[in-house]
């Protein structure tokens, strides 16, 4: 039977063993200051935060939030890797889209060229992407192929919740939404006879 370490190794190879029998990410590893980002035995996890970054198993992942300001800030660009279709339907302002998985009866198949794309597109490695797709399943997988490809950790944010919920928050051009069911009282209706 496996183990807690073995199950996450594909997922982070830089963990490593702390006093409790659990593993913490080294920052070095995801280019963030964090306290702890602990795994349990069991794989489950807790996560700190540092701003808007989150530690999760080894990657740095940003919320909605820390996304549209880093966009905003142009010290990103939003690397898109759903499909050509849904890139279409709608997708934030300035995103380039990069397929890593097309999809089938089956669900995602992916795609063998995405990450020979994502260098024919981006030839400096010290470009930095906020990494997102619908939900966060296919930009998870893109990171990691673009880690083991030698794209430096560091500069690849996962989009935490993916489009889905950035759309739920923002406009694609970075406006927030209004909010569902929030009531603005701008005092009692009056009648008058004009």
């Amino acid at each position: 039977m496996a183990t807690a370490s073995s199950a996450l190794a594909w997922r982070s190879p830089v963990l490593r063993p702390t006093l409790r029998g659990s593993h913490t990410a080294t920052p070095s590893a995801v280019g963030v200051r964090t306290h702890g980002a602990a795994l349990t035995a069991q794989g489950s996890h807790r996560r700190r935060r540092a701003s808007s970054l989150v530690v999760h198993a080894g990657a740095a992942r940003v919320t909605v939030q820390g996304a549209r300001d880093l966009l905003q800030a142009r010290t990103h660009t939003y690397l898109d890797v759903r499909t050509a279709k849904e890139y279409s339907e709608q997708h934030v302002v300035d995103a380039v889209n990069i397929p890593v998985a097309d999809m089938g009866p089956q669900g995602p198949v992916p795609l063998p060229g995405f990450v020979a794309a994502v260098n024919a597109a981006f030839p400096d490695r010290a470009q930095k992407f906020v990494v997102g797709c619908l939900s966060g399943a296919r930009s998870e997988k893109a990171v990691a192929l673009l880690v083991a490809d030698g794209w430096p950790r560091e500069n690849l944010l996962d989009l935490e919740g993916g489009f889905r919920k950035y759309n739920q928050e923002y406009t694609p051009d970075g406006k927030e939404r209004a909010k569902p069911g929030v009531w603005k009282d701008t005092g009692p209706i009056t009648w008058s006879d004009s």
